[in-house]
């Protein structure tokens, strides 16, 4: 009797535990199927994810993916399988294209397109021709090895667009508005929210915008000193300023020649700049090399080319990025 008793107990904590491993399980799959119904919107970069994040707001419903990842070189990188899954599972899908996003043609010819909204965002903004920066050095075609031993020879394309759109607050807005309409497309019964939150995000934009034309109107000088890329000609067009720097926008080339240096350095010292200016994920050696030399500051200046891994976590957005750039720009140009 004691070892039925025994048994029929054994067979009791079986169902028990039987019933809520299936609760868990049965759960997780309701959680899973809940996923699924979530509208998944992807950017390849972080000025269009932080204007999709802006006018999404809130929504629970939408899942928003930033395909790119803060930290990383955009000029560089190339979608591993979990970012292509992400791509063909997006209900929209936008990106920049160009030399920058090379990856993007084959992606998108090898997508299937049913039922997807995809937007090259450059299409809807005043794109320029990439421009030879002064005291820039050529980019030399060269060849080199990389780790798996094949060779590549690297060729600037004549004619091609810049691709560093959203320095342009006129672009930006754009961006907006076009983000803002594609997901009405996606999602029409949250419209009126979606135009809400685009225009709130413009004015913010407006307001920066502001800031640095007074900065500009009352500048005593009319000269940037980039002892690094420059990706900012929109920038530097919307404004109407001028520029020297040791590299082209989209140059891969990281140690300038002493003969740009010293440019450089003649450069501040004889219109008397007195900022140096470094880039977002770039150490400013070049640049406090030059302070150094000529008295001048070194001072980084934020291009929203990427984030740090730390803006990114601390939710840093275009507007609180440029709005960093308005003390820098004050030191550098009044």
């Amino acid at each position: 009797m004691k070892f039925k008793k025994v048994i029929l107990l054994l067979i009791a904590i079986l169902i028990v535990v039987g019933i809520g491993v299936a609760i868990v399980l049965g759960g997780k799959k309701n959680e899973e199927k809940s996923d699924d119904k979530k509208i998944k919107v992807v950017a390849s970069n972080f000025a269009s994810y932080d204007f999709l994040r802006a006018i999404i707001g809130d929504n629970k419903k939408i899942e928003l993916s930033f395909l790119l990842g803060p930290g990383k070189e955009a000029h560089s990188y190339d979608p591993t399988a979990k970012d292509l899954i992400k791509i063909q599972d997006a209900d929209l899908f936008v990106y920049i294209g160009g030399e920058m996003e090379q990856w993007s043609d084959k992606v998108l010819a090898s997508l299937d397109s049913n039922n997807k909204e995809i937007v090259c965002i450059a299409d809807f903004v005043d794109t320029i021709e990439e421009k030879e920066v002064d005291g820039a050095e050529e980019e030399e075609e060269h060849e080199h090895d990389d780790d798996e031993g094949a060779e590549h020879e690297h060729e600037h394309e004549e004619g091609a667009f810049d691709e560093h759109i959203w320095t342009s607050p006129k672009n930006a807005i754009k961006m907006i508005k076009k983000l803002e309409s594609s997901m009405e497309k996606i999602d029409s019964e949250n419209s009126n929210k979606y135009k809400e939150n685009a225009d709130k995000y413009i004015a913010k934009i407006n307001d920066v915008d502001s800031k640095i034309k007074d900065i500009v109107d009352n500048k005593v000088r009319d000269r940037l000193i980039f002892a690094d890329k420059m990706p900012m000609q929109y920038f530097i067009d919307y404004y109407d300023l001028k520029v020297s720097a040791a590299f082209n926008g989209c140059s891969s080339e990281t140690d300038p020649s002493a003969k740009t240096i010293a440019y450089l350095q003649n450069k501040v010292k004889e219109e008397k700049i007195p900022v140096v200016l470094y880039i977002e994920l770039n150490p400013g050696t070049v640049a406090k090399t030059i302070a150094d030399e000529t008295g001048a500051k070194a001072m980084q200046i934020q291009t929203l080319h990427n984030v740090t891994l730390d803006d990114f976590n601390n939710g840093e957005t275009w507007v609180s990025l440029m709005e960093r750039n308005v003390d820098v720009l004050k030191k550098a140009l009044q």
